[in-house]
């Protein structure tokens, strides 16, 4: 891998000192960045234009926290080249390296002692009446929720084509594995291991005591569309992206996207012992 993408997020680094160390730690390759960053970081970094980002890199090196290594994973899987994630932030859940370890993992990097786990993600697709579709992908999840009124919405969901339940609630989640440790755990969802290929559906505080998330396989077509009940239009958001709007008539459809996010693991497989220190804070 000689070609790399250095992503870094200027609120988590707004000095740049974690890039730089980023950065002299791999003298051997051949290192891009978006133009107004290779200016600020200097050393021989490669401007590429925002249209350019992701095209014939070999890897793509994100520090930052979740959000930024969810971003850059998203956008990479278009062009199937793998991310590795230096944690920046507060939890860095999906990140692989903490900061105080980027010489000692760096290093290894480039001695190739490393592996690349592959994470499935959703696609999401919007259709309006007039036939217009937006479509977009997540790597964490698919989140229907309310738009700017303090009231519930109600959301009729089924897979593949069976009817489950019309859904009043805050909102809808459906996650991936990956995704099923952020705003589905925090909604009362699983946990799912990232190896298991399926996706999990997630109500957002449902006005139903017995409503709980449903697992679904990876092979199944979600499709959700706005209650004639009460027709209040919900936002579609991907990866926490305010996307578009979902009002009545519109038929949002949710199922398993081509694209797949390829994850960095330089420490081997470690879920369940990051599971236990940074979500249930316990130490090794």
């Amino acid at each position: 891998m000689k070609k790399i993408l250095i992503v870094p997020n200027p609120e988590r680094d707004p000095d740049l000192i974690y890039t730089k160390e980023t950065v002299n730690c791999l003298n051997n390759m051949e290192l891009y960045a978006v133009e107004e960053v290779a200016d600020s970081i200097g050393s021989g970094v490669i401007p590429l234009p925002h249209s350019q980002l992701y095209q014939s890199i070999d890897l793509v090196i994100a520090l930052g926290g979740d959000g930024t290594l969810l971003s850059s994973a998203r956008d990479a899987a278009v062009y199937n080249v793998p991310v590795l994630g230096i944690n920046l932030g507060h939890l860095g859940f999906l990140s692989e390296i903490e900061k105080q370890d980027i010489k000692e993992s760096l290093a290894r990097l480039e001695q190739g002692q490393f592996t690349i786990e592959n994470r499935m993600m959703l696609k999401a697709s919007l259709s309006h009446p007039g036939g217009e579709i937006v479509t977009f992908h997540a790597l964490n999840d698919i989140v229907v929720s309310r738009c700017e009124s303090s009231r519930l919405i109600n959301v009729n969901v089924c897979v593949d084509g069976q009817f489950v339940d019309d859904y009043k609630a805050d909102g809808m989640i459906i996650a991936t594995p990956t995704g099923s440790t952020a705003y589905s755990m925090s909604a009362g969802g699983p946990i799912l291991d990232p190896i298991l290929e399926s996706f999990v559906i997630t109500p957002i505080c449902p006005h139903k005591l017995y409503t709980k998330s449903i697992v679904v396989p990876d092979s199944r077509k979600i499709t959700m569309t706005i209650s004639n009940q009460n027709p209040r239009p919900a936002m579609v958001n991907s990866d926490g992206l305010g996307d578009a709007v979902f009002s009545q008539g519109d038929v949002l459809t949710i199922s398993r996207s081509d694209y797949t996010a390829r994850l960095i693991k330089i420490n081997g497989d470690r879920f369940y012992s990051v599971l236990r220190n940074k979500l249930l804070g316990k130490e090794s």
